[in-house]
């Protein structure tokens, strides 16, 4: 059994100095083209320039004047829409109060009736619900898209002479948690997209 365990760590041994010895050659093999595609001149790369910007989102969209207009838009609507459904709900539960107060004076019949129109309200009142809130949804889904579709069109213009190869998104609650301010392109985004959307 002992000569079983030194058989396999000499195995193990020589695997271990195999591929250390394969490992230096492929090194050693792929070093000059690593070394020229790094230094090829048709990358236009320039010797310590930044390929990386970033735009701090949170602070982009407090400062754009269309996204304000719209978000005030969208909650105005909101307001709007929950109003509407507090003065149903309200008439909704005014209905069953009448009803229940009434209860003893009614027929078996009129008491039936009574049920089934309240049946149908809150039917009305959940499919209302359900029908504003997939509405908000859509606008609020179809408002991000054109969002999205204005900043990156803007950054296709901004980087047309393709000086940089990403432009990341930072957010507070996003996972970068140190940008250097000198690659910030949020006030020059703010400048353009204010001017170029919100007349």
């Amino acid at each position: 059994m002992k000569n079983l365990n030194w058989i396999l760590h000499a195995i193990s041994i020589l695997c271990i100095v195999y591929l250390l010895f394969q490992n230096n050659t492929l090194k050693k093999s792929l070093n000059p083209n690593m070394s020229s595609y790094v230094a090829s001149p048709s990358m236009d790369v320039k010797p310590g320039s930044s390929q990386i910007a970033y735009f701090v989102s949170d602070s982009l969209l407090h400062n754009l004047g269309f996204f304000k207009k719209s978000e005030e838009d969208f909650r105005n609507k909101q307001e709007m829409m929950t109003n509407e459904l507090r003065k149903k709900e309200g008439n909704f539960q005014k209905e069953i109060q009448q009803l229940q107060a009434n209860s003893q004076n009614l027929t078996r019949n009129e008491l039936e009736t009574s049920q089934k129109r309240l049946a149908k309200m809150e039917q009305e009142l959940v499919e209302r619900k359900e029908k504003l809130s997939e509405e908000l949804a859509s606008e609020s889904a179809e408002f991000n898209e054109k969002l999205h579709q204005k900043v990156v069109s803007y950054l296709q213009e901004f980087n047309a002479d393709k000086k940089f190869s990403f432009i990341f998104s930072v957010a507070r609650d996003g996972h970068i948690f140190y940008a250097d301010s000198a690659y910030d392109i949020t006030p020059q985004m703010i400048k353009a997209l204010n001017d170029k959307y919100s007349k």
